[in-house]
């Protein structure tokens, strides 16, 4: 099951990574904008990335059962069965 790069989960997680960037820039004004969003492009990157190898080793997906095998007409069935 992969992730989307736009999941909640991985923009939320970026934003919490790139949130000092974001902190200097937007509050400080001691970060130029364009270097805050290309950290914050970075770390969409990097989570989903962490992210989608936390889920494949998490959530295993069942193999499917094999088919069951039918007796075919020409051999016997044992007694009993």
């Amino acid at each position: 099951m992969s992730m989307s790069p736009l999941h909640g989960g991985v923009l939320g997680g970026a934003a919490v990574v790139a949130s000092p960037a974001l902190w200097l820039s937007l509050v400080d004004g001691t970060l130029p904008l364009s270097d805050a969003l290309t950290r914050y492009l970075l770390s969409v990157v990097i989570c989903w990335v962490a992210l989608n190898v936390v889920a494949a080793m998490v959530l295993v997906e069942p193999s499917p059962k094999p088919a069951r095998q039918e007796a075919h007409p020409d051999q016997e069935t044992p007694p009993g069965a």
